[in-house]
């Protein structure tokens, strides 16, 4: 294969013994590492037992009734004082 001239009588890049760049990088990256971490800062508790399990799943959901109901008791008091400002 005879050399192919480019321009002004210049051999081309690949064919001048250099290596033609294809983007692809010729050192390989290094493994990825990938930790488990929680997404808050806290992390998971393992639970070992199905029953230690069903006590804070139970205990989670009443947490957030008992939120709940001190979200409608807050908004009743509200209601209640504006009520009794306007009669006075």
């Amino acid at each position: 294969m005879a050399k192919q001239m480019q321009g002004r009588n210049r051999p081309r890049v690949a064919e001048a013994g250099l290596p033609a760049v294809s983007g692809v990088p010729t050192t390989p990256e290094p493994p990825v590492r990938r930790w488990p971490h929680p997404v808050d800062g806290t992390e998971p508790l393992q639970q070992a037992d199905s029953a230690l399990h069903f006590v804070h799943c139970a205990l989670s959901y009443q947490n957030e009734l008992l939120a709940d109901i001190k979200a409608l008791l807050e908004r009743i008091a509200a209601v209640q004082e504006e009520t009794e400002e306007e009669t006075e």
